[in-house]
């Protein structure tokens, strides 16, 4: 399928859905004493910008597991109808380690997912960040197994897509074994580690450098109060410190011209008016 094609316009409208959707997690999570940061280009749009990153497309939140947990239940009771919680529990077909809450009503297709079954739709991304182990031997074997497992999710998208046969090939292996597999291996990591004192935490659903390298706990659990676009939201205490973990010492300088642009290739975005629901 042909890409999207993005304007300063719809851009905006994206941008404007998805921020509903933080409000609504935010209002959820005051009323339930539930702690959660907003992420990534995300958070570095707040400090930089008061908003969005003017070419972002997408919010990023995380939350401690313990927090996140009790969000995902408490959602099943008090997510407003226009949204949907979407994780591979409440979606059999949802191929990824973390949850997004969906605007009920939207499209928004990846180019090159076309073919996945999960419910689709204009989304933010929330991840779990679960305990990571301090020591170099540990840190490594939970990052190898949890790579086989995000690789083994992906392997439907991976075996037509991946840029070279032999990277191709693998995916094809990886797709013989059923999605659930890499579904328990994560679940796997998340258990083994759960009562353990460390100073750590990643996704182990998500792969970048920095998860690698792991965040500090302290960051998901003491928070303060931030502007978003006028909407009041979480952030770390630590702001500075957690931007330069992600983005290095010069986080407040813009890219070049040339790279300010959405950074999610979309086939297809339909908005809640499109579908006749207000």
């Amino acid at each position: 399928m042909e890409k999207f094609l993005y304007t300063d316009a719809n851009l905006r409208r994206l941008q404007m859905v998805e921020l509903e959707m933080l409000a609504e997690v935010d209002r959820i999570c005051r009323r339930n004493n539930i702690t959660y940061i907003i992420d990534a280009g995300t958070l570095l749009g707040a400090v930089r910008h008061g908003g969005f990153i003017p070419w972002d497309d997408d919010i990023d939140i995380r939350m401690y597991r313990t927090e996140y947990d009790r969000f995902c239940e408490i959602c099943r009771q008090e997510l407003d109808g226009k949204f949907f919680l979407q994780t591979y529990k409440t979606d059999s077909e949802y191929l990824w380690g973390y949850a997004r809450i969906l605007r009920n009503g939207t499209k928004y297709l990846r180019k090159d997912h076309e073919a996945i079954r999960s419910r689709n739709g204009i989304f933010i991304d929330i991840f779990p960040n679960d305990n990571l182990p301090d020591d170099r031997i540990g840190k490594s074997c939970c990052t190898a197994v949890s790579w086989i497992c995000r690789k083994l999710l992906y392997s439907g998208v991976g075996k037509d897509y991946a840029p070279s046969f032999i990277r191709r090939a693998g995916f094809h292996f990886l797709n013989l074994f059923p999605k659930k597999t890499g579904h328990y291996g994560i679940e796997y990591l998340i258990k083994k580690y759960k009562n353990r004192n460390t100073g750590l935490v990643r996704c182990f659903g998500w792969g970048s450098e920095e998860e690698t390298r792991g965040f500090q706990k302290k960051w998901m659990l003491e928070t303060t109060d931030i502007q978003f676009e006028g909407v009041t939201v979480m952030a770390p205490v630590d702001t500075y410190g957690f931007l330069v973990h992600s983005f290095g010492e010069d986080f407040m300088t813009p890219p070049p011209e040339d790279e300010r642009m959405p950074r999610h290739v979309a086939s297809e975005i339909k908005f809640p008016e499109e579908n006749h629901e207000k």
